[in-house]
């Protein structure tokens, strides 16, 4: 029996990865960490987990119909990390009309009650 493989794209499987994080067992101690278990909701359909990671102040209403796209692979380009915020740009693969295309963020992560959430896209590179 083969393991899944997490989505994140970490190599190991999903149980000794973000699924740890998705099933509330811990909490991603980094940004890109965060970005890497969302992604990973996202691909399994696990919306608390994104309510959950997401700041309050910028969560919109999610239900069942965000989590349709069928997401086909994460690349992280490059990250920053600071003491209360972060950065992290990433592609997100998915597939639409039989062509694979890719969601390219680069996304604002801070320090909420002590845990990493996200927060919103940037325009830009800080």
């Amino acid at each position: 029996m083969t393991k899944e493989l997490c989505p994140c794209g970490s190599g190991k499987p999903l149980q000794q990865c973000c699924q740890l994080y998705l099933s509330g067992q811990t909490y991603p101690n980094s940004a890109e960490t965060l970005m890497r278990s969302r992604y990973s909701a996202y691909v399994t359909g696990n919306l608390s987990y994104l309510r959950k990671s997401w700041h309050p102040d910028t969560c919109p209403e999610l239900d069942v119909d965000d989590l349709k796209t069928e997401w086909s692979r994460l690349e992280v380009i490059r990250s920053k990390r600071g003491l209360k915020k972060s950065v992290v740009e990433f592609k997100a693969w998915y597939l639409e009309d039989g062509a694979e295309r890719a969601l390219h963020e680069i996304s604002l992560f801070k320090l909420h009650k002590k845990h990493w959430v996200y927060v919103e896209p940037l325009a830009d590179w800080p």
